[in-house]
């Protein structure tokens, strides 16, 4: 009899996940012990992994792990799935209740051009989807046929939005009402105010936008503007290394090389400080590290120092802090 696997992810606010990866199913554990979600019948503590399935020609969805497991933020009880859709760039997201006081939870998600691609898939692997996200041109036929097929299939549509002056203006005037509250402000505005990181919940998204942009201090500020878990950082190093590589010759990844290296650099040292290999790191300040690098790691350092509990941890991150702040300022 085959073991059963599990997945366990450990959250910023301290919860622990617990992923039944043959079923996907999981539990949210708190201090007191497995949370019973809002709503749930009879006290039932394991929920469904939710299946959410965009199709369409204009979903960017490239920051997912498409049909494997991927942890988004939670905000006030919403699961926050970002996508990009159409010609915009802007980030926007659909929220899916979850009844959980978690701060990030599972989520597969899936991506398909038309109809009958799902269709096909959903009967192949016996797979039963649970959101479906469409936009205003979805033909009305197909929609009744998928209702009809699965009755309790959640359909979202979307509209496609159309930007006028006045929209925009009056957007604009709604914004500083707001008092630039990132929770109310749109993504463009976030983007005008250099704030996208705040506004964003999914560094990894961010991190693929920023790298297509080629704004490589904005991917470099996400280690101070999140708090960035060991796979954050693997999926933003896959990223990287697929640009350092080159396959296709592009002349400005090629005039980037040299930044696009160090800022994997960067990158590699905060996983091994955010994964505790102390060795690993100590040998690398032993080896010295440039200017830049070493006032990164300075910032990174004095974040982590603030966030820990640990009276060892927090001695140990400022005597590297100090470290990495002489060789942030010598000569070499």
């Amino acid at each position: 009899m085959d073991e059963v696997q599990y997945e366990e992810k450990k959250t910023p606010k301290g919860f622990l996940i617990k992923v039944r990866l043959d079923k996907f199913t999981y539990v949210v554990f708190k201090d007191s012990g497995p949370e019973v979600p809002r709503g749930a019948k009879d006290g039932a503590i394991i929920v469904n992994v939710p299946f959410v399935v965009f199709i369409g020609e204009s979903f960017d969805l490239s920051h997912f792990d498409l049909n494997g497991l991927n942890y988004v933020n939670v905000k006030s009880g919403k699961m926050v799935i970002p996508y990009t859709h159409g010609d915009s760039r802007e980030i926007k997201s659909i929220f899916l209740n979850s009844g959980s006081d978690c701060d990030i939870l599972p989520v597969v998600v899936y991506y398909f051009r038309t109809v009958q691609d799902m269709i096909n898939l959903a009967e192949k692997e016996r797979i039963r989807f649970h959101h479906l996200i469409i936009d205003e041109d979805f033909p009305r036929a197909e929609m009744v046929k998928l209702k009809i097929r699965y009755p309790l299939l959640n359909i979202l549509i979307i509209k496609k939005k159309v930007v006028v002056r006045k929209q925009v203006e009056e957007e604009d005037r709604a914004s500083e009402a707001a008092g630039k509250d990132p929770d109310k402000m749109r993504a463009t505005d976030a983007i005008r105010e250099g704030s996208l990181n705040m506004y964003s919940g999914n560094p990894v998204f961010l991190a693929r936008l920023h790298l297509r942009n080629m704004d490589l201090d904005k991917v470099k500020q996400l280690l101070l503007d999140f708090d960035l878990s060991t796979d954050d950082v693997i999926f933003i190093r896959t990223f990287l290394d697929v640009m350092i590589k080159n396959e296709n010759k592009k002349v400005e990844l090629e005039r980037n090389r040299k930044r696009l290296v160090g800022l994997d650099k960067s990158f590699d040292l905060a996983a091994m400080v955010l994964a505790g290999e102390n060795e690993k790191f100590e040998n690398e300040l032993n080896s010295g590290m440039d200017k830049e690098l070493a006032f990164m790691m300075y910032a990174l350092l004095q974040k982590e120092q603030d966030k820990a509990s640990d009276i060892k941890k927090q001695l140990l991150f400022w005597e590297w802090k100090l470290r990495a702040k002489k060789q942030s300022v010598s000569k070499k």
